[in-house]
């Protein structure tokens, strides 16, 4: 079976790393004044929705990498791997809260 090459011209992806890029650094000043802001949200959730994004915009990139199908589906199916992992993580953490 042929390998389908994903054809994507580097100016775009050029585009799509700094978009990725910008919207980390927002997301990041927004992490750091919800902390700062001593908001009745646990560390620990907060912690864990910082995680979220972390893998998401890790995986962005990676996608916006990816040359070959095999490789984008085999990075799909890691990320969604991780959030299972992530989301099962704060449920816990939610649930204890509560309980």
């Amino acid at each position: 079976m042929m390998e389908t090459k994903v054809e994507v011209p580097a100016p775009v992806r050029e585009l799509g790393a700094i978009g990725i890029n910008n919207a980390e650094s927002a997301l990041a000043l927004f992490f750091d004044a919800v902390s700062k802001l001593g908001a009745p949200t646990s560390a620990q959730s907060l912690a864990l929705l910082e995680r979220i994004v972390a893998v998401r915009m890790d995986y962005a990139r990676k996608v916006a990498r990816a040359i070959e199908r095999s490789e984008a589906t085999a990075l799909q199916f890691a990320f969604c791997r991780s959030q299972i992992d992530i989301t099962t993580e704060l449920i816990r953490v939610v649930s204890g809260s509560v309980g």
